[in-house]
């Protein structure tokens, strides 16, 4: 039998870094408001999913293929940083269109799905954050078992948290402010994703 104090250190630390604002949690917000609940849901389907891939990676250890391969972590660290970057400006020169007109154009399920995703995915810190997590917390005789149930309690709480998102933002008074300071609103938006964009392809 294993310690579950194990999986309440890494259930505590995830958590924190869920909840610190990043691009994950702008596209949910920004989704939620512009868009409808249901296709920001699907926004946090595409994230868990990211999650899962990334903690999966990162209970193998993808840091040593990143650290054997550093070229790897490079370009998938400029790719990252440009998607955000192209996500930013697209939101910053967005036209305004009738908020009647908007709501028959909303993206499709999937295409929110890849877009939560991606967003995830193409960020290579995750990767190294989740690996730094393993590496600290998970011994290294621990059982299958046990990295299972962390897996499934990172994902579990990466849903629940950005679901709360999804839920709080996408209520009628944050609507009510989008229609009215829409533009502000996805300029904002889109300064954010192109400042996390840039400094994801320029950090170290």
């Amino acid at each position: 039998m294993f310690d579950f104090t194990i999986v309440y250190t890494v259930a505590a630390i995830w958590a924190v870094a869920a909840m610190t604002p990043g691009p994950n949690f702008f596209i949910t917000v920004h989704t939620a408001i512009g868009s409808s609940r249901k296709n920001s849901l699907y926004i946090v389907l595409g994230i868990v999913t990211g999650t899962l891939v990334w903690s999966v990676s990162g209970y193998l250890g993808i840091a040593i293929l990143f650290n054997t391969v550093p070229v790897l972590y490079f370009f998938l660290k400029i790719i990252g940083g440009l998607y955000l970057v192209y996500i930013g400006v697209s939101m910053f020169m967005k036209r305004n269109t009738p908020a009647n007109r908007e709501r028959n154009t909303h993206p499709s399920a999937l295409r929110c799905f890849r877009l939560g995703l991606l967003t995830n995915l193409l960020n290579p810190k995750t990767a190294a954050f989740m690996t730094s997590l393993f590496a600290a917390t998970i011994p290294p005789n621990a059982s299958v078992q046990l990295g299972v149930i962390v897996v499934v309690v990172i994902c579990t709480i990466s849903a629940v948290w950005y679901a709360l998102v999804s839920l709080l933002f996408s209520h009628e008074p944050a609507k009510k402010l989008y229609e009215r300071q829409k533009r502000t609103i996805e300029k904002i938006a889109g300064a954010i994703f192109i400042a996390f964009g840039l400094k994801l392809a320029f950090s170290k």
